[in-house]
């Protein structure tokens, strides 16, 4: 007598699945993968001067002391709210990208469609007008579709709101928002994958033979 087999729905995981470095529900543990010679989006947004290679070396190798102020705090509050108004849930995992484990990044919300991938950046502007992302802000946004995998991404939702004593500028309902293709910022790509390169070379370097000295 044959046995029916009881179905179950397959678990459908996504892309990025196999290239997870930390899902970052330990902000502390979140932390240590990223400075374990990861150059993440925060960092590579600011390599605009091949010049100051050193100086990026020298930062990324420092211990950090800063674990957040008001503004942080206030950040973690609004970024899920600032999200969801596109329809969005955030996202703590650190992803890698495809071939280079050292470059990461943790885009704020990231799901997968059967077309592509799609981002989200929240970012609070405290006591600030803006007509949208920052030079900076554009280059967080090209690493974190770097690492998400170029070719899969779709767009970024880059939602900000303007907040004044805890509340949306003017009562406004819903927080501003700009949809950013790959092709808006793939002219800002390459430069800093060139910086970022030797930066990882090096600090890798500096940690190894840190970690020699200590045998």
């Amino acid at each position: 007598m044959m046995t029916d087999l009881i179905s179950s729905p397959m678990l459908i995981l996504p892309p990025w699945y196999p290239r997870i470095l930390d899902d970052g529900t330990d902000r502390e543990k979140w932390l240590a993968a990223r400075a374990n010679a990861v150059i993440g989006a925060s960092d590579a947004a600011g390599y605009v001067n091949v010049a100051s290679i050193e100086k990026y070396v020298a930062a990324k190798l420092k211990p950090s002391s800063f674990h957040g102020n008001a503004y942080t705090e206030a950040g973690h509050e609004w970024e899920p709210r600032l999200l969801a108004s596109r329809g969005l849930q955030q996202n703590t995992m650190l992803i890698h990208a495809p071939g280079e484990v050292g470059f990461g990044a943790t885009p704020d919300a990231i799901t997968s469609t059967p077309e592509g991938i799609i981002l989200g950046e929240a970012k609070v502007k405290h006591n600030k007008i803006v007509n949208g992302p920052s030079p900076r802000e554009f280059r967080q946004v090209a690493w974190q579709m770097f690492c998400a995998d170029w070719d899969r991404v779709l767009y970024t939702e880059f939602v900000w709101g303007e907040v004044v004593n805890g509340e949306l500028r003017n009562g406004a309902i819903e927080p501003k928002h700009l949809r950013i293709y790959p092709k808006d910022v793939e002219h800002l790509l390459q430069p800093m994958i060139d910086i970022a390169t030797p930066v990882l070379a090096r600090v890798r370097a500096a940690l190894q033979f840190a970690k020699e000295l200590q045998l």
